[in-house]
């Protein structure tokens, strides 16, 4: 895979992948996307960051299946007959998460900030600005490779479990899940609101753009 393609290219042609062929993931791509991750810009240049690789197929299978029976659960065994495509794509994902090939999971590490106490409750968000950066950064390098990544946030409500399976530590704050893995189908343009209606000069409202 060329890791070199432009990075508007990546940008315009990056997608939330549903779809992922059974194939290995090489750990050097994933030590690649996450070298890309840690360049992101963050506050006060603390890194509050910590990526868990999961590449190992029970981990993986456990993550999976949990993912699935939670996601199901709160949004219904059976699709409704007016289901949307985007939550039939989500529907897809979860039935077939277990299977993935690798899994990034991106934690806020909370001793890394100022104001961390141990054995005390953590801010849960504060690094949250930091993090989300990095994230964007992952997905990039990862459509460069010609990885595909999903944001998946279902597992956050299920972070104790995620907890005792990966062995986080009590200053870790889930931020999101990412499945990983070469698409079954390709990459293309997003369909996006046009930036002239989502943009305005010096004052809300006021729309210059020109094309």
């Amino acid at each position: 895979m060329d890791s070199r393609i432009d990075l508007f290219e990546a940008i315009y042609s990056q997608r939330q992948i549903t779809r992922y062929r059974p194939d290995p993931v090489p750990q050097g791509a994933l030590q690649q996307m996450i070298d890309a991750a840690v360049r992101a810009p963050n506050g006060g240049n603390t890194q509050p960051w910590e990526f868990v690789v999961v590449n190992d197929p029970e981990t993986v299978q456990r993550l999976g299946e949990l993912y699935k029976t939670t996601w199901l659960d709160a949004m219904g065994w059976e699709p409704s007959p007016t289901e949307s495509r985007v939550y039939r794509h989500a529907r897809y994902l979860a039935h077939h998460m277990p299977e993935v090939p690798a899994m990034i999971v991106v934690c806020a590490d909370h001793s890394r900030g100022s104001g961390y106490q141990q054995d005390q409750p953590i801010e849960r968000g504060r690094h949250a600005a930091s993090i989300w950066p990095a994230i964007q950064n992952l997905f990039l390098a990862g459509r460069a490779l010609g990885l595909g990544t999903r944001i998946t946030t279902v597992l956050n409500r299920k972070e104790d479990e995620v907890r005792e399976i990966l062995g986080l530590p009590e200053y870790a704050e889930m931020i999101c899940l990412t499945p990983v893995g070469y698409p079954r189908g390709s990459f293309g343009p997003t369909n996006r609101r046009s930036p002239a209606e989502v943009t305005s000069f010096n004052r809300w409202g006021f729309r210059d753009w020109n094309d």
